[in-house]
This record gives C-alpha cells, structure tokens and sequence, in this order.
C-alpha cells in the first residue's frame, strides 16, 4: 500500500473517540522521526490527551504556513456495515470513523509534509502540522495552544474539515459562536396533594424557558445584530429533565440550550443575557433557585475573506470549483481568531461536509490524494 494510504489506514485504526489523542500524536511523532529538518512537540491538554506539533524548516527564512487539524472522533453509533476502525477500502472509498472528519485532512498535511521533507525543503519558512486534541467537545487544546502562545509567529492556518457540498469545494473564511449551557434549578419536594408545601422546580424552568427565549427572539429579530455573512443570534433549548415520581413536587429540574451567535451580539452578551435571566429568577423566593452552568463558550469568528492565504488555495485548486464561504457551524477557526499578528485563516478539506459523523463516514481516496497535492501547492504559493 502507498504510504499516502497507509498514513490515513493507520490513523484511522487508532480509536481517538473524545479521548486517546495521544496515541495519534506519538503515530504522527514517530513518522518524522528521522528527519533533521523536523522538530516535533507533544503539548498535553490533559492526561492521556495531547497536542502536537510538527514544523518543517525550510532552506531559508520566510513566513509560517501551518495547517491544523482534530486528532479526535466522535462516538461510533449503531449501524456499519464496514469495520469503523479498520480503514476497509472499497471502490473509490476508504471507510471509517474519522474518513472525513477530519484524519483525511490530517493525513492530507503529514502526507505533503513528508513528500517535502523527501525532497528537501527547498523552500522559504516553515511548514507546520498542528494537532489538536477535543474539537469535538470544547476545543481545549486549540485553546490551550492559542493561550499558551505556541501558535505565535503563524502567518497562515488551513483547517482541513470537510467542506465539499452543493457541488463546491468551499474555502470557509467566517463562523458562528457556540455557547452550550446548562441551567440547573433547586426547588423544595413536597406530596403533589400538598403543592403549597413545596416549589416546584419544573413549573420555574417552564417561565424561564419562555421568557429567556422571547429574550433572545428579540435580540434575533433586531436588525442591528444582522450580520451579513453570518446572519443572526440564535437560541434553542434543547433538553429539559425533572421530577422523580408521579405524586411529588419537582424539588429538581436541569434544562440544556444551545446559543449560536455572531460578532454584532457576541458570545459574552449571550451569556451576559442567560445571567441576568437567571438572576431575574433568583430574586423570587418562591421560585426554584437557578444557577448557570457553562460547558463551552466559542467566540464567532469572521476572518478577511480575500487574503495572500485564500488567494494561494484558489490558484493551487484551480481544477476544483473553490467558493469562498461563511459557515453557519463552529470549528477551530473561532479558537484562532484570537492569535496575535494579522494571521490568514481558511477552514478547506477533503470529504463531503454531510458524511462527518454519520454511519459508514468515508473519504473517497482520489480527493484524499489530490488534497495532498492542492495542500503543497499552497504552502509553495504562500509561501
């Protein structure tokens, strides 16, 4: 088997399901091992769970191209009818969890990395890989990574998701925030033949559904928090759990919501709003005592949509159709955003965007291969 090939076979064979991003890291570790022009730095997030990243010296001084990419995957689910951890390959077609989002893209990069080292290097700056751990929930290792200042000196980052759909390769350049909370309510259990007795926990989270979401309703329907790519703020409430039997008051309630937000009302005035919501609540003794639970908190991000980056992943796919994009979902461009230095950012990679996360994920081989190739040309052009 090509080592192109089996670069993504073996990644997709390590089961870094929301853990174990490690053992990938110490695979992509070992592959550059007998390099001189590559240096290669395990950073942990958590125990068992680090990042990595690899940079390849170039002949002579010049700018960082870097492309980043998740060493995570998602759960499996019920329903294969391929091995998901063996890399099975059949017409076209390697599957597994993970084909498409996102170790094509990963094994894309350390794919056009080792050809380069092969030949040398012969080109101005570095060329980095940079792999993250938990995209998949919180992105705290791109997080980690940003705060920590190790992505300082980047000029320009690829992050190679899936983004081929509606029959276009998209370049995606801006996307939405990401809040998802947790509201937890404490109420007083009484016999349901009582009420008066007790507080009722759930009947609290009903009025605090309602109001809050007529909250946010009026902040997604106010033209001054359009934004023209992204559109608007949005809410839901999505999980609502309570009450232990039939004939008692509801002495708990936990209800899960989902803010989506853009630049023009940001992720901190979302949160601001579900605070003040929840204290508005609390000043009622009468009603269930709420507190505010934050489980991720992604800034939108709204990066140049013509920039030196851009403009070099167009010219090098020239025989792809490339659409510069806004994404209405979250990736790690929101983590990036916040680098220091006027940083080039494009999330592109191989795979269709609808199979990430769903039974029988694949990555068909002859867009893996020419992602190889589309990402080398890049990094010449930019750099």
């Amino acid at each position: 088997m090509k080592r192109n090939l089996q670069i993504l076979k073996e990644l997709i064979q390590i089961e870094s399901v929301n853990d174990g991003e490690e053992a990938v890291a110490n695979y992509i570790a070992d592959l550059f091992k007998d390099y001189d022009a590559v240096n290669t730095e395990l950073i942990p997030s958590y125990p068992g769970r680090a990042n990595i990243l690899v940079k390849l010296k170039g002949t002579r001084p010049g700018k960082v191209f870097a492309v980043s990419g998740h060493l995570d995957v998602v759960e499996v689910g019920e329903g294969w009818t391929h091995p998901p951890f063996e890399g099975v390959i059949e017409d076209n077609k390697m599957y597994g969890r993970g084909t498409c989002d996102m170790k094509a893209g990963v094994a894309a990069a350390l794919a056009m990395m080792l050809d380069l080292a092969d030949e040398g290097a012969d080109f101005a700056g570095e060329i980095w890989f940079i792999g993250t751990v938990g995209e998949e929930v919180g992105m705290q290792g791109a997080l980690d990574l940003v705060e920590g200042g190790h992505l300082d000196g980047v000029d320009g980052i690829i992050i190679p998701e899936p983004t081929k759909r509606d029959g276009e390769n998209q370049a995606i350049f801006a996307s939405k925030g990401s809040i998802m909370y947790t509201i937890h309510g404490e109420g007083k259990a009484a016999h349901s033949s009582m009420p008066e007795l007790g507080i009722n926990a759930i009947m609290t989270a009903a009025e605090f559904i309602q109001t809050t979401q007529k909250a946010f309703d009026e902040v997604t329907n106010n033209p001054d928090y359009h934004n023209d790519e992204l559109g608007v703020t949005l809410n839901v409430f999505s999980v609502i759990e309570g009450g232990r039997q039939f004939n008692s008051v509801p002495d708990h309630v936990v209800i899960k919501g989902n803010a989506r937000t853009v630049p023009e009302y940001d992720s901190a005035r979302a949160v601001e709003l579900l605070q003040a919501a929840v204290d508005k609540n609390n000043e009622n003794p009468e009603k269930a005592t709420l507190t505010l639970e934050l489980n991720q908190v992604l800034d939108a991000a709204q990066a140049k949509k013509d920039t030196a980056l851009i403009r070099a992943l167009k010219e090098a796919g020239k025989d792809k159709n490339i659409q510069v994009r806004p994404l209405i979902g979250t990736c790690e461009l929101s983590r990036y955003i916040h680098l220091p230095g006027d940083v080039d950012l494009v999330v592109y990679g191989p795979g269709l965007t609808k199979m990430a996360h769903k039974v029988d994920e694949y990555i068909e081989i002859d867009e893996y291969e020419d992602t190889i190739r589309l990402f080398k040309d890049t990094a010449h052009l930019f750099l």
